[in-house]
């Protein structure tokens, strides 16, 4: 079905089936592909408004993700009817906030996820204040409600140190950096297999490229592991926390 904006004109949201391409050796949606329906719900928004990846190249402009936090319910199942919905709750200074859900058939939201971005300016290769032209055209919508959390991740005192990653160009996005949702499939892969996790939080630190080796350290503390992805000079990409 086609992309439509809801009864809300700030809130825009998208009917899918969960496809078996996206479900896991127990026929659930996974986790990486639970955020690929976000990103691809904010696109699929820009791009129904005509700000989208065309309009943003024009201008020279680049929205980036900073910070995730995801609250998982209940993963779909394979074939599953689900419903993706979107939308910005505020634009103050530097930062944009924008939440997610996912909801079943009955409209019972299943995940639902708060999220931090900046806007690039291309030109300057650094973070500028958006423009009235960047943000009214998405209007506003009251923030759904999410657990209290930090401002970011908090770092254990000691991880250890895994085996490098190499970026590969199945990774990469059309700002040819490696894409949001791939950190956290990296971070993922270095869990076991049956892990389920409920809650995630994402800080993004800087961008990997094609060819860049991927350095991940992991801790794990009661509730909770941390996972750093990291430079060659110890400089994290992102951080990723699953609980």
């Amino acid at each position: 079905m086609e992309p439509s904006t809801s009864s809300s004109s700030a809130v825009f949201q998208f009917d899918a089936r969960v496809r078996y391409s996206e479900v896991d050796h127990r026929g659930l949606l996974t986790l990486p592909k639970l955020i690929d329906y976000f990103q691809d719900c904010s696109t699929f928004q820009s791009e129904a408004l005509g700000v989208g990846m065309l309009w943003l190249k024009e201008h020279r402009r680049a929205w980036v993700l900073t910070h995730w936090q995801i609250v998982v319910e209940r993963y779909p199942r394979l074939a599953e009817p689900i419903t993706v919905g979107t939308f910005a709750s505020s634009f103050k200074g530097l930062t944009a906030t924008r939440y997610f859900f996912l909801k079943d058939a009955t409209g019972e939201i299943l995940a639902k996820a708060n999220s931090s971005w900046a806007l690039l300016d291309l030109e300057k290769g650094r973070p500028t204040r958006p423009a009235p032209e960047d943000t009214d055209v998405y209007g506003v919508h009251d923030p759904l409600p999410m657990p209290e959390e930090d401002r970011r991740v908090r770092m254990p005192d000691t991880l250890d140190a895994l085996d490098p990653i190499t970026v590969l160009r199945h990774q990469i996005d059309t700002n040819e950096h490696v894409n949001n949702g791939q950190y956290v499939q990296m971070a993922l892969e270095l869990l076991p297999r049956d892990i389920e996790p409920a809650r995630v939080r994402v800080d993004y630190k800087r961008a990997a490229v094609l060819g860049d080796t991927i350095y991940p350290k992991i801790a794990r503390e009661e509730g909770r592991s941390v996972i750093a992805l990291c430079s060659a000079d110890d400089q994290p990409y992102a951080i990723v926390e699953f609980s």
